[in-house]
């Protein structure tokens, strides 16, 4: 994942953004371990102190964004999340598969398809190719 307008952030705001960040997984991978949501708040406030020290870090955006709208039930503040990830990293698959995912089953399809098309241009081969063509083919039988 590459960001984009890096040089501001001096390198000691992205080392401690990037602790932040690995807190941040440490408690999500607690609370996919132990369904226990105050792991999943306390993560979610983890990759926001990331981003406060490194607006630019895509990839607390991305994480975020999956916490705020799986974990947390907050689908427009999820989407909003990964959406800003694929500004800063327009160029980075995964954003764009999962917001692909959300729209399919929680807004519009021709926003998915757009989503899960981009996700198959930027991803080579990945294990979740598949899916993203089964979704694809799905939404395009219903419109």
């Amino acid at each position: 994942m590459h960001n984009v307008a890096e040089p501001k952030t001096p390198r000691w705001r992205r080392w401690l953004a990037h602790l932040w960040y690995t807190w941040g997984n440490s408690l999500t991978y607690w609370g996919l371990r132990t369904a226990d949501t105050a792991f999943f708040r306390a993560a979610e406030r983890a990759y926001s102190r990331a981003i406060t020290l490194w607006p630019q870090f895509s990839g607390a955006y991305f994480q975020r964004g999956i916490i705020r709208e799986r974990e947390l039930g907050q689908l427009a503040a999820g989407l909003r999340d990964l959406s800003q990830s694929i500004v800063l990293s327009p160029e980075w698959p995964e954003p764009y598969l999962r917001r692909g995912l959300i729209r399919r089953f929680h807004g519009n399809p021709h926003d998915a398809i757009a989503d899960l098309e981009r996700y198959l241009e930027l991803s080579g081969e990945s294990p979740w190719r598949d899916e993203a063509e089964r979704q694809i083919a799905a939404l395009r039988a219903e419109c």
